[in-house]
């Protein structure tokens, strides 16, 4: 199998001739494993690690030809972007991280005064050439990713002013996902329709979850996020595409609604997080989902030894990839307190599971 056959038969809860791997790190362990294997094409890097799906963010984009700068130094580090949310390089315990700062719309009081910050548009990207450069892809499960109801908004508002909206003043919450959603909705329209069936997946991500609990109600998830997810899912599947939906944290109590929803994969099955024992949820959700994920980045990436990744992977192969429906990745973006050598040792069990 190619490895988009690969994928899809899993996506479609089937067996393939081997489990399928996918692979997440931030760029800075990116640069590093680049450095370490010896490949410096991103293309290289990935037959490298294994790994059986392209993410096109940083890989294959749009070409911006917006009015305002795509990214510009605004000072002290901090750099903004065309949505005016900003970020600034710092030291965390685990390496360097992007983190976003100064939260250009956590003073705003009213939609009147949301209304007026400078909204980007599907218009200032072009999309025209993008079936050529996603040619060299074909044999990879080629996924968009960037789509997102709940976590871009805080960007621009704030996780916590955002939240407080949400319950007390929903006029400013809806006025706010309602804005990307339909930014995003139109923009991978686009994106999809140029790319004449070569992209695979559609990706959302909006961290549902803390590592004990939602963030909010279920009834306030089927209030803001189900209805403007749901219309993701339509869109993915109108172009022939498959749906992922990633979040971190104890999210139990909403998988049976992204699977009512049509969500095809659900993405990373953060284990360490509260209820959600990866054999639960194989027994409750693997016939009508495939599971995408589930490999420790808390405690066993950064701080086990090969030996102890390389049984990891295997027992969640065996219990998460029983019958088929499951995509080995880790539960979160890799930070540089992961070793190469586990990175490696997660990519050889990996590839290892062959199915007969």
């Amino acid at each position: 199998m190619t490895s988009k056959e690969r994928v899809l038969t899993a996506v479609n809860l089937g067996r393939p001739d081997r489990l399928p791997v996918d692979f997440h790190g931030n760029r800075f362990v990116l640069e590093r494993l680049r450095r370490d294997l010896g490949a410096p094409t991103h293309r290289g890097l990935l037959e490298r690690l294994g790994s059986d799906i392209v993410d096109l963010r940083g890989t294959v984009d749009p070409r911006y030809v917006g009015p305002v700068p795509e990214s510009r130094d605004v000072g002290g580090g901090v750099r903004e972007n065309y949505w005016g949310w900003r970020q600034k390089t710092v030291q965390a315990a685990c390496g360097p991280e992007e983190q976003y700062v100064d939260f250009v719309l956590s003073g705003a009081t009213s939609v009147g005064q949301l209304a007026q910050h400078s909204w980007p548009s599907p218009d200032w990207f072009d999309f025209s050439d993008l079936a050529e450069r996603l040619e060299p892809w074909s044999d990879f499960a080629v996924m968009a990713t960037g789509a997102s109801v709940l976590q871009h908004p805080s960007f621009l508002r704030g996780i916590d002013n955002l939240m407080l909206d949400m319950a007390g003043d929903p006029q400013i919450a809806h006025y706010l996902m309602d804005r990307f959603t339909d930014f995003y909705l139109e923009y991978f329209d686009r994106m999809l329709t140029a790319a004449g069936g070569r992209i695979d997946i559609l990706r959302q991500a909006d961290d549902l979850g803390t590592q004990e609990s939602l963030f909010f109600s279920p009834q306030m998830f089927r209030t803001y996020i189900k209805p403007r997810t749901a219309k993701f899912v339509e869109l993915a599947h109108s172009h022939g595409a498959k749906f992922m939906f990633h979040s971190c944290g104890a999210i139990m109590p909403l998988i049976d609604d992204l699977i009512e929803m049509g969500v095809d994969i659900l993405d990373p099955l953060q284990a360490a997080a509260k209820g959600m024992d990866p054999r639960v949820l194989k027994e409750r959700f693997g016939s009508r989902i495939c599971l995408h994920g589930g490999i420790d980045t808390q405690y066993l990436l950064p701080q086990g030894s090969p030996e102890e990744v390389a049984a990891e992977v295997w027992r969640r192969a065996e219990i998460l990839g029983e019958g088929g429906g499951y995509i080995l990745a880790p539960c979160h973006v890799l930070q540089l307190d992961v070793p190469t050598e586990n990175v490696l040792a997660m990519r050889d069990a990996g590839v290892s599971v062959v199915y007969g």
